[in-house]
């Protein structure tokens, strides 16, 4: 894609992948930090994008891995300034919930991965680029009833498999 669409589709994005940031860090300034290394990620990588769907797609994965890596430095700050036995304590009830949710994150990833293709791409929209179910129907040239179906049978499947390996309790 040429260069010149970057600031054209980074604009239009740039709201999407904020609520996606403010959704997984606490600060609003350490999201918009993750954003904007986020585009300048994609930047670099823009002549290797073929499509704007592809770039979408790439932006949403950069923002999130970008997430990742500000809660990473925040857990290793906050765990390098704990010294005495009762702190030590607090700490190792924390990395004790963090597998929990890491094990809970794997088989929520699994289940996804499990999908039908078109139920695993509309998940992905809806989820992971925060798209209504009007955006969805427009991008994928789908009726909007036939989004909101899909997306119910995925959340069904998601469930159905997160409460076979013990995750949730209906």
């Amino acid at each position: 894609m040429e260069p010149v669409r970057f600031a054209f589709v980074t604009k239009r994005m740039r709201p999407c992948l904020l609520r996606l940031a403010a959704r997984l860090l606490p600060k609003t300034e350490d999201a918009e930090d993750a954003v904007q290394e986020a585009l300048v990620r994609l930047w670099i990588m823009w002549a290797e994008l073929p499509t704007k769907a592809d770039a979408e797609r790439m932006a949403v994965r950069l923002t999130k891995n970008e997430c990742i890596n500000v809660l990473r430095s925040a857990r290793k700050r906050y765990t390098s300034s704990l010294f005495d036995e009762e702190m030590s304590h607090t700490a190792d009830s924390y990395v004790d919930g963090t597998l929990e949710e890491k094990e809970i994150r794997v088989a929520l990833e699994r289940a996804v991965r499990n999908l039908p293709p078109k139920e695993k791409l509309l998940w992905e929209m809806h989820t992971e680029a925060q798209m209504g179910t009007a955006e969805i129907a427009a991008a994928t040239a789908m009726n909007q009833k036939s989004v909101s179906a899909m997306l119910s049978a995925a959340r069904q499947r998601i469930r159905k498999t997160l409460r076979k390996g013990g995750f949730i309790n209906d």
